[in-house]
């Protein structure tokens, strides 16, 4: 992987599993019966920062690839999962052809 895009790619992974922990704290917090209203604010907002800055670093890896901004957009923001997974298999595709 190219050293310009390593540390956005790092930075995006970390989120995205800062975000599972979230969604997974607070999926299990609602199944105890009723969780604290400070609970579930702070998972909601740890979730919601969390793929945010998931998506901030994602566009900073189409822009420093040279990727065409608009359509990576709409696929990262809309399509979150499959998307960032479009763009990361592309990268290490890429990555790969250039090795070669």
């Amino acid at each position: 992987m190219e050293a310009r895009v390593k540390k956005p790619f790092e930075y995006a992974v970390i989120a995205l599993l800062i975000a599972g922990f979230c969604l997974w704290q607070l999926i299990s917090s609602t199944q105890d019966g009723e969780p604290p209203a400070g609970k579930l604010a702070v998972l909601g907002l740890g979730l919601l920062i969390a793929g945010t800055m998931h998506c901030v670093f994602m566009m900073q890896i189409v822009q420093r690839t040279g990727r065409s901004f608009v359509p990576w957009f709409v696929a990262i923001v809309l399509l979150m999962p499959l998307g960032s997974a479009v763009l990361l298999a592309l990268l290490l595709g890429d990555n790969d052809t250039t090795d070669s």
